[in-house]
């Protein structure tokens, strides 16, 4: 698999296991939380959409405490797009939508993944940025 496609893939599944976390559709155990978390590099650091620099051990705090939290979420992307490859880096761009009861959101994401010491290709950098959802 190219690094493109790889990349690809962990977006995808990055999103589908966020969205069972919220919705507590998989066991909320340390094994849960830990395969979230191996696809995160140790260095990694995320700007949110609301401007805050979150790192590794932030986000480690912060996924066992937002389990089951959000029962009625759907979370979609869309339009992943490589905007810049090398062997072992690439920096990824996609829309990601959040569906609730509450009100729906929308963000555009940069990313950017590495391949880490163990060979797997793992998130280093993200950046979300909010931007007005569309009626579908």
């Amino acid at each position: 698999m190219d690094i493109i496609a790889e990349a690809t893939a962990e977006i995808n599944l990055f999103i589908q296991n966020i969205g069972e976390w919220f919705r507590s559709d998989v066991e909320g155990n340390k094994a849960a939380e830990d395969a979230i978390l191996d696809m995160f590099h140790p260095d990694f650091i995320m700007i949110t959409p609301g401007g805050a620099a979150v790192n590794f051990k932030e986000l480690s705090a912060w996924l066992p405490t937002v389990y089951g939290l959000k029962p009625d979420i759907s979370v979609e992307v869309e339009d992943i797009k490589a905007q810049y490859v090398q062997a072992d880096s690439v920096l990824m761009t996609y829309t990601e939508f959040q569906y609730r009861e509450e009100g729906d959101n929308k963000r555009i994401a940069t990313a950017f993944f590495v391949r880490a010491e163990d060979g797997k290709l793992k998130w280093h950098h993200l950046q979300e940025t909010w931007s007005p959802i569309a009626e579908r």
